[in-house]
């Protein structure tokens, strides 16, 4: 898989899980999940990150996307977690 997509659904997250709390999101900080279906055809559902999630009116389906993989803290070691940014032109 190239890593590249497009968005086709979305939410915005206030009220977190304890893992996404404990990272920082909730009412002040929303999180933004999406389902992004991959140049191949194949879909999957990732956090999306580098986009407002305060005014998800800036979000939108059809946005093109890049993988980012991120590593985190889980407590018992880090772990990897599979993301979404916004393409960037070039």
């Amino acid at each position: 898989m190239e890593g590249r997509g497009k968005l086709v659904a979305f939410t915005c997250i206030a009220i977190g899980t304890p893992a996404m709390l404990k990272l920082g999101y909730g009412r002040e900080n929303p999180y933004c999940t999406g389902v992004v279906e991959l140049e191949e055809k194949a879909r999957v559902v990732a956090r999306i990150q580098g986009v407002d999630t305060r005014n998800p009116g800036t979000i939108s389906v059809g946005m093109p996307l890049q993988v980012d993989f991120l590593e985190e803290d889980s407590g018992s070691g880090s772990r990897t977690v599979l993301a979404f940014k916004p393409l960037v032109a070039g």
